[in-house]
């Protein structure tokens, strides 16, 4: 095994910024460990393994090089992996098992074992963690790491480099890659040369990649959205490499020129799925969920009554605690994006691993990484790594939580053939009748409700945010239904009397009645509300007041007020009243 290279610092003349100007960029310093061709590496590590068992006494079977011995792994009579020699003969990733054969017919032809991969994996990830902690698995051959802590105390990010490359030639004998640079998806990126790219200079290194550099987009397997299937087409994802292939027919050839695009044209073009490969090319990341703290802290736990010593005994164990989970964040409704699994042995030494995720983790996805990390806890100890006794306590602790609604697909779906339907459909109407025909919302912000979102055409640049503070703006979650002319009302005390707010922001007297004025609106109709009629008022918030424009000559106070009243179906609705000059109006109403 060759030594490891010393890692190369990328330095640049002049910064050139690919980023939009005034946008608030994010990337975090990021460590990319890579062993490249990591599922050849575990299968021929696997076929080492099982060669020397078979082997008679005292003979030792031949050791296989990648670099000079040609070989194959293949998934589901697939090429997936070559290495160089069996590529210097011209075998291709993608050709079939047989055209393999025949391009190169001396090659050792190994079959791929993702579960193999994945538990074997556990080995260098315990000789990163010997460097330092907080290590996440992106997926088999892939982790992830802030860089900023463990650069300091190794003595600089080249520094720490280099101990992970000799960490892991020492422990595993297996040679990585070590990449440093803002944001996961450019670290990736750099970890096959070793570069550490500067601070600030991402979008550089990134604009000259071919636009195939996204198949290895940090984007997980739960990339994309399906539409809704039919009776006649079933369900379908686009893919990742579909995405990135009609890209390139589009005329797209580097991530420079993805980056150059306006981000508002690709959301509204491609969805936002594309979207986040747009931000990964312009040298920035996506924002993480926002983070939830529950007031009852979400941990599943299991005590084994037979410690765990063998890998078949994880199988049995990772559904229920799975699905344990599971039904706690359901009540919560809350998903988990980043996962830590820990386990305790017998001997009361604790171990854990994390586990990143883009997008929620089904129950399916949890009991794959439960399973994986207890195979790969048993096989380090297995083949030379830490002692460690049987399991005997497993836990799961979510890391990154985020409500539910956040993961939900789109109207359309994403970037799936449901939404080009729905594209194709929209530019026909807007063909026939104008393009002021159909239009979409976008987000502008404001104090009201009417003012905080606007129509544009649909396909159209979105206007710019207007920032705030907004003070008095309506705290979320906001009403299904805002009126863009809001109807009048009229609010009644127990003895007839209208209800104002005084001129200290409180209520001349609690309001009993309310009264609709306005004529049948289709919304209020839907909500049981009906013009001419009055319904009791059941509970209300405090006046909230609003202050607008109050250094202008122009400006005016305004007062909000939430009410729950009951329908003509005997139904509870929450509305959102608006006071103005002593007259009432709805703002909106809530689901």
């Amino acid at each position: 095994m060759s030594a490891p290279a010393a890692p190369t610092v990328l330095a640049t003349p002049t910064p050139t910024a690919l980023a939009t100007p005034g946008a608030a960029p994010t990337a975090t310093r990021t460590v990319a460990v890579t062993v490249p061709d990591w599922p050849l590496v575990a299968a021929l590590d696997r076929h080492q393994r099982r060669s020397e068992n078979e082997a008679a006494a005292g003979e030792a079977p031949p050791t296989l090089d990648l670099a000079a011995d040609p070989v194959i792994l293949l998934d589901q009579h697939r090429v997936t992996h070559a290495g160089a020699a069996a590529r210097a003969a011209g075998v291709l990733v993608g050709m079939k098992r047989r055209a393999a054969r025949a391009a190169c017919p001396e090659a050792l032809v190994l079959e791929a074992d993702r579960e193999q991969e994945s538990s074997l994996f556990e080995l260098v990830a315990a000789a990163v963690d010997t460097i330092a902690a907080g290590v996440d698995v992106l997926r088999p051959g892939v982790l992830l790491m802030s860089a900023r802590g463990p650069a300091r105390h190794q003595g600089g990010e080249a520094a720490l480099a280099e101990r992970i490359l000799d960490a892991v030639a020492e422990l595993t004998g297996w040679d990585c890659a070590v990449g440093i640079a803002d944001g996961p998806f450019a670290a990736l990126l750099a970890s096959p040369p070793g570069r550490i790219v500067r601070e600030g200079r991402s979008a550089e290194y990134l604009a000259p990649h071919p636009i195939q550099a996204l198949r290895s987009a940090p984007v997980g397997p739960g990339w994309g959205h399906r539409g809704q299937p039919s009776a006649t087409r079933p369900e379908r994802r686009l893919g990742l490499a579909e995405t990135v292939d009609l890209l390139q027919r589009l005329g797209i050839a580097t991530l420079g020129d993805l980056a150059a695009l306006p981000p508002a044209a690709v959301a509204d073009r491609f969805g936002p799925d594309v979207a986040t490969l747009h931000l990964l090319a312009r040298g920035w990341e996506p924002t993480p969920p926002a983070a939830h703290h529950p007031t009852q802290p979400i941990l599943a736990e299991t005590t084994l009554e037979t410690p765990l010593v063998r890998t078949d005994q994880a199988a049995f164990i990772a559904r229920p605690l799975a699905e344990q989970l599971h039904t706690m964040l359901v009540a919560n409704g809350l998903v988990c994006t980043r996962l830590r699994i820990v386990a305790r042995t017998e001997g009361g030494e604790e171990m854990e691993r994390t586990w990143r995720h883009d997008g929620a983790l089904t129950v399916a996805d949890v009991v794959d990484r439960i399973r994986w990390q207890c195979d790969g806890w048993i096989t380090r100890a297995r083949l030379g790594g830490p002692a460690t006794g049987a399991i005997t306590r497993i836990g799961l602790h979510p890391l990154q939580l985020a409500p539910a609604g956040e993961n939900a697909p789109a109207l359309w779906g994403s970037a799936g053939e449901a939404a080009q339907r729905a594209s194709r459909a929209l530019a026909r109407a807007q063909g026939l009748a104008g393009e002021e025909a159909v239009q979409v919302p976008a987000l502008v912000g404001g104090r009201l409700l009417t003012e905080e979102v606007t129509l544009v055409p649909w396909r159209s640049e979105k206007p710019a945010r207007r920032e705030g503070p907004w003070p008095g703006s309506l705290p979320r979650p906001v009403p299904a239904t805002v009126f863009r002319e809001p109807p009048s009302v009229r609010l009644e005390d127990a003895a007839g009397r209208p209800v104002v707010v005084t001129a200290r922001g409180l209520l001349s007297a609690p309001p009993s009645r309310l009264l609709i004025a306005a004529p049948g609106l289709p919304a209020l109709q839907r909500a049981g509300l009906r013009a001419g009629s009055a319904y009791p008022v059941l509970g209300h918030g405090a006046p909230v007041v609003i202050d607008e424009r109050w250094w202008a000559p122009g400006g005016h106070r305004a007062a909000r007020l939430q009410l729950v009243v009951r329908g003509a179906s005997e139904e509870e609705t929450a509305v959102l009243a608006l006071s103005r000059t002593g007259e009432w109006t709805l703002e909106g109403i809530y689901d």
